[in-house]
């Protein structure tokens, strides 16, 4: 098994054409890199190092053996430490370098001349519609600010705890047309600020968790060890524009928790629970659903906002090709000096995992822009077929990779859900296995 050169990896075993990978572990790097850890993630299956379980978290030296069993099956693995090698921030896998021999230069060649080949071929083709000079100053009323100021705590209908969030967090959100409801869509960070705590990694001490992830962690724990939702988190979330204010819970928006990984974590004397869709892991497939939407209320017909478009699967899927590479994203980025003005940036498509098969995605779509933060739940438009329409949903920028790079879930994702009634039935035991 090879470790990137990144702060983290994830064990995922076994690797089913059914369900979802099980997240076994995740090694952790320690501070002042120092060594690596591995982190239990599981209550189901055993795990041990060098012949023996561990509880919770276990310090890795170079050589030892991992051991998983999930009751069928017994997979071993060795963990070995390399310095050498080149680094790929994408997958974060250490590669052995190159050897300079015959057959490196043959494929460079091989390569550059299909390189010089696609170049020729894209001048000798007919220029494409380039969205950089497409009027997107249509949409500037059909996209707002959205934040969520306070977050409150429920236990079986009654508020237990309540606090006002210290950062406020915000972000974009953008109205869409889908059959005959208007939607506010957004990305789900964007409402649920829990789910995303990067800086914490889940064994440190409770207390260095955000307040907002703290009341996350209790609400979890407790519905685990009761066995039912008594406790529900419930953030308040605005979205305005001008003199424009709509108020909203964000239990108001659907979401689809069918890809959330609930966490074990904690220590030998204390252990409590986590649910994320920004696991320390390199999952796209759960970030997929890093999408919520909510059907707009107060907004009438006689309003006449240009709404925007969302893109049909066969429209998303076909955005792959080289021949439709450019995007815009529209938003309100936090650095900006003007935040009441729509800004827009201009960027390219750099790839997406998909079933075919299946008809849907399996990643998010990877993406190349000057965003930042506040751009977040905002459009990714591009024209298609002639039109300008909603291709993806920003979720987050990759600090593995190039300045510049980030993520976004395909717009297919809430069309789905929203043609299935604005829910997606889920067996949460057979799903984790």
């Amino acid at each position: 098994m090879n470790i990137g050169q990144g702060v983290m990896c994830s064990v995922l075993l076994p690797e089913s054409e059914k369900y979802e990978p099980q997240v076994y572990a995740t090694i952790l790097q320690q501070a002042e890199e120092e060594g690596w850890y591995l982190v239990r993630r599981t209550d189901c299956y055993q795990i041990l190092i060098n012949g023996k379980e561990i509880p919770v978290a276990q310090v890795l030296q170079h050589g030892d053996i991992l051991s998983f069993n999930d009751g069928d099956s017994h997979t071993e693995l060795k963990f070995e430490i390399f310095d050498d090698g080149e680094y790929d921030a994408s997958s974060g896998v250490v590669y052995k370098k190159h050897k300079n021999n015959k057959l490196y230069y043959v494929v460079t060649m091989f390569i550059a001349l299909c390189a010089f080949g696609i170049a020729t071929l894209s001048v000798l083709s007919p220029p494409q519609e380039d969205i950089r000079h497409s009027d997107l100053s249509q949409f500037n009323q059909s996209v707002y600010h959205i934040m969520v100021d306070s977050v409150y705590l429920f236990c079986d209908s009654v508020v237990v705890d309540a606090i006002e969030l210290t950062e406020v967090a915000a972000g974009t959100a953008f109205l869409a047309k889908e059959g005959d409801d208007t939607l506010f869509v957004t990305a789900r960070h964007c409402i649920e600020p829990w789910i995303n705590d990067e800086e914490w990694d889940g064994v440190s001490n409770k207390s260095k968790i955000l307040p907002e992830v703290r009341l996350a962690v209790k609400a979890e724990t407790e519905n685990k060890l009761v066995g039912y939702e008594k406790y529900v988190l419930r953030s308040h979330c605005v979205i305005s524009k001008g003199f424009e204010r709509y108020d909203y819970y964000s239990t108001d928006f659907f979401v689809n928790r069918s890809r959330d990984l609930v966490m074990r974590l904690g220590n030998t004397k204390e252990v409590f629970y986590w649910r994320t869709i920004f696991p320390i892991a390199h999952r796209r497939d759960m970030e997929l659903g890093d999408f919520a939407y909510v059907v707009a209320t107060g907004l009438t017909r006689e309003s006449n906002k240009p709404l925007m478009s969302m893109a049909e699967w066969e429209e998303v899927k076909g955005f792959t090709n080289s021949k439709n590479l450019d995007i815009a994203v529209i938003g309100y980025p936090l650095n900006d000096n003007d935040a009441d003005d729509v800004t827009v940036v201009y960027g390219n498509h750099a790839g997406m995992a998909i079933d075919d098969s299946l008809k849907v995605p399996v990643g998010c779509m990877q993406l190349s822009a000057p965003i930042n933060r506040g751009n977040s739940g905002g459009p990714v438009v591009a024209i298609v077929e002639g039109v300008i329409k909603v291709i993806g949903i920003v979720s987050k920028a990759d600090g593995r990779a190039d300045q510049g790079m980030f993520w976004a879930v395909p717009i297919t994702e809430v069309l789905i859900m929203h043609r299935q009634g604005d829910k997606v039935e889920e067996d949460i035991e057979e799903y984790r296995r």
